[in-house]
Formats: structure tokens, C-alpha cells, sequence
């Protein structure tokens, strides 16, 4: 039996070390991502497409110019009569005409909309910017989370091993009492019931490592399918202060600083609708070319005009029935409207400050206990399993030192990536996660 189970966890693992030949750190899971997800592949797209919006190019500023060309040919039969009563007819009398145009027109002054519409621009391809940075935290938390739970997985999985080792231990001790008549056949039952149920355990721990594996992988945006092992060393950051963190989150927090930009864009908003109040002005050039070939029925054979035309044009909408008015009062109140998100953003901002440090020292606390735990139960099964060789306790008092033992180990996996994750969303709350 012992052979057996031994040959099974040898198969597992020799299957999973051939699959999972690269070594995933953290910080490589974040460069993939970064450079692979699917949602951040399409934010950096939105905000390219802003960026090119606010080029020079599609501001307003340059002049337009235009050219156009054009060809007219007649053929047709005219009877004439003159006034001095003379008549002339002409059979296939064709009349044809040329002309070419160049054209430059310039908005020289527009009530300052065009400048507006220029910052509204920029901003909002700051605005898409931010965003980008706000889902490459949201993203980066993430695999932070989905990371770790491959790592506690992983950790379970080889708490799990451990504890089908001292099971089979525990099964062969039976056995051999049972043989020189020490024992009972009941024993011996007992733990092989116990062996059977810590097998489909590890057989359950090792399907949710797969499936937490190919979660991360998704979210990195590569093969699901894709093998590696991952680094389960923890490495802490000094420990945070409430303070600081409050502190840097009223000038990093990413929330707060996307509400602030909402206030701007509204604020340029009105601008915008109130230079539609002022006149604008306009101005053109063109260079014009215009030729003719005349029958002999029209006063002139030929005719050829070209030149230089200039011109201004000033308008002003002096009244456009209050529809730019009532834009303009709308958007005062869109600007306060915003103004109190970010007051309610900023609160909210604090509360979870104040809720996500306590997590952290209660989670901190947590894991000093578990630490703890740990030690008290290997110490305790350790003296439980000389016992047990001893005959001096029984094989359910031995059975639950082991299952305490196994608890002990998988509560302290769990209390230590909790306490990371923690410290990731204190960090992200601060601003300082992508420093």
C-alpha cells in the first residue's frame, strides 16, 4: 500500500515538473501582463487614439486648402438674327470653357472656441492616460491575488503530501501491530479510511492548482494552457503607516486624481460654450484661372480671366434661440455634479484607508498567530507520533494531532499571501503601487 501511494505522488509530480518547466516570478507575471492583456492592449489603443486627436493636425489652427478643376464642352446648331437685321446660321457651334481654382481659407478668430476645444483635447488624452494607469493597478492587484492563490494552492498541495506521508506511516504501524498481534483489525481500517480521504484531498489539491494556474494565465492574456511553477517566497514590504498612506493618497490615489480631471474637462466644457457668444472671423484666398472658346455667333471668339481674390468674412450669432445658454447652465451643474463625486470620492477614499489598515494589522496579528500554531502543532505531533509507536494514546488522539498539524500549515499558507495581498491595496490606495 505504501509503495502504491508512493509510486502515485511520484507520477504526479514527475508529470507536473516535465510540464512546468519555467519559473514564473511575480514580477514576470506583471512585465507579461503588461505587455499581453487583453483589456490593457486595448486601453493603450483608446489612449493613442486620443493622443492623435490632439495633434496640431486636427486642432483647427491650420488653414484649409482646396483646389478644383473643370472642363465644359457644347455642341449645338444656332440660327442668329442680329439688330441690324443680318441672320447667320452655324451648324456644329461649339462652345468650350476652362477653369482652375486654388483656394486658402483661415479662421483667424473663432471667440476662442478653437483654444478650448485644443485643452479639452490634451485633457482628454491625459484623462485616457490616467485610466490606462488605473487599470494597470487594477490589473496589477490581480495578479498579485491570482498569483498567491497559485501559490497557497501550491502550498496546500504540498501540505497534503506531507500529511498522506505520515498516513501511510500510520497505516504500516497498524499492519505490523496487527501481525505480531499488538493491534486490531479495527486500526488497521481506521487508517486505511484515513489514507483513502487524504488521497482524494490531494487529488482535489491538485486539480485547484491546475485550475488557479490557468486562471493567472488568463489574465496575463497567453496560452491557459500554458505550464510553470511559481516562486512562493514572500517578500514584505516595511511596514506601512496609516499616516503616510493617507497622506500620499490625497496626491497619488489614482480614484481621486480621475475625479479631479472629470472637473477640469467640465470646467472647459463652459468655456467652450461660452466663446460661441463671441464673432468670428474668417478669411480667404484664392487664385482663379477661367478660359473660353467661343462660336462664331458670340461677341467674343475667346476669353481668358485670371487673378488673385481675397476676402473676409466676419459673423457673429447674436442670438441662436438659448440652446447655447441652456449648455451652458447644464454644464455648471455637470461641473457640480462632479465636484461632489470627488468630495464623496475623497471620503470614501479615507474609509477605505482606514478599513483596508485594519485589515492589515489584523492580518498582521493573524499571522504572528498562525506562525505560532504552527510550531505548537509540529512540536505537538511530534511528541504524538512517539506516543502512538508507544501504544500509549489511540489512533484517534494521533489522527487528530495529524489533522491539527495539517490545518495549522495550510491556516499559516493562507494568513501570509493574505497579508500580502493586503499590503498590495494599501499600496494601491496610497498611489505608490506601479513606484
Amino acid at each position: 500500500m505504501k509503495k502504491r501511494f508512493k509510486i502515485l505522488l511520484f507520477t504526479l509530480g514527475v508529470f507536473n515538473f516535465l510540464q512546468a518547466q519555467e519559473l514564473l516570478t511575480v514580477d514576470k507575471a506583471i512585465a507579461i501582463a503588461l505587455d499581453k492583456n487583453y483589456d490593457l492592449r486595448i486601453s493603450k489603443n483608446d489612449t493613442k487614439i486620443a493622443s492623435i486627436e490632439s495633434r496640431l493636425l486636427n486642432s483647427g489652427y491650420l488653414p484649409r486648402l482646396s483646389a478644383s478643376g473643370g472642363i465644359n464642352y457644347r455642341n449645338e446648331s444656332q440660327n442668329v438674327t442680329f439688330s441690324d437685321g443680318t441672320s447667320l446660321s452655324v451648324e456644329d457651334a461649339v462652345t468650350e470653357s476652362y477653369n482652375a481654382s486654388l483656394t486658402a481659407e483661415y479662421t483667424i478668430f473663432d471667440g476662442l472656441e478653437r483654444k478650448f476645444n485644443v485643452e479639452k483635447k490634451e485633457e482628454n488624452t491625459n484623462l485616457k492616460k490616467l485610466q490606462e494607469r488605473q487599470l494597470i493597478e487594477n490589473t496589477i492587484v490581480s495578479i498579485y491575488d491570482a498569483y498567491y492563490n497559485v501559490a497557497y494552492q501550491a502550498q496546500i498541495e504540498d501540505n497534503l503530501k506531507l500529511n498522506i506521508e505520515n498516513s501511510i506511516d500510520r497505516l504500516e504501524r497498524a499492519k505490523r501491530k496487527l501481525k505480531y498481534g499488538q493491534g486490531s483489525k479495527l486500526d488497521e481500517l481506521n487508517a486505511q479510511v484515513d489514507l483513502n480521504n487524504d488521497s482524494i484531498s490531494y487529488a482535489s489539491a491538485y486539480k485547484d492548482l491546475k485550475n488557479a494556474k490557468r486562471n493567472l494565465n488568463l489574465i496575463l492574456g497567453r496560452d491557459v494552457k500554458q505550464t510553470f511553477v511559481i516562486d512562493t517566497t514572500i517578500v514584505f514590504a516595511a511596514p506601512l503607516s496609516e499616516n503616510e498612506i493617507l497622506e500620499s493618497a490625497k496626491e497619488n490615489n489614482i480614484t481621486s486624481i480621475l475625479n479631479q480631471q472629470n472637473v477640469l474637462l467640465s470646467e472647459l466644457d463652459i468655456k467652450i460654450y461660452k466663446a460661441k457668444f463671441l464673432p468670428k472671423i474668417n478669411g480667404s484666398a484664392s487664385y482663379n484661372w477661367n478660359e473660353s472658346q467661343n462660336p462664331p455667333t458670340s461677341f467674343a471668339l475667346a476669353n481668358e480671366a485670371y487673378g488673385l481674390n481675397l476676402g473676409f468674412n466676419l459673423s457673429w450669432n447674436i442670438f441662436d434661440g438659448g440652446n447655447n445658454a441652456t449648455r451652458i447652465e447644464t454644464s455648471k451643474i455637470t461641473r457640480k455634479n462632479r465636484e461632489i463625486e470627488l468630495y464623496r470620492a475623497n471620503e470614501a477614499l479615507k474609509t477605505e484607508i482606514f478599513n483596508a489598515y485594519e485589515d492589515y494589522i489584523n492580518r498582521k496579528f493573524t499571522l504572528r498567530s498562525e506562525a505560532k500554531n504552527v510550531e505548537t502543532n509540529r512540536l505537538n505531533f511530534t511528541r504524538t507520533q512517539k506516543q502512538y509507536s508507544l501504544a500509549q494514546i489511540t489512533t484517534v488522539e494521533f489522527r487528530q494531532a495529524q489533522i491539527n498539524l495539517l490545518n495549522a500549515l495550510n491556516n499559516f499558507a493562507r494568513a501570509k499571501y493574505d497579508l500580502k495581498v493586503s499590503e498590495i491595496n494599501l499600496l494601491q490606495l496610497a498611489g505608490i503601487l506601479i513606484n
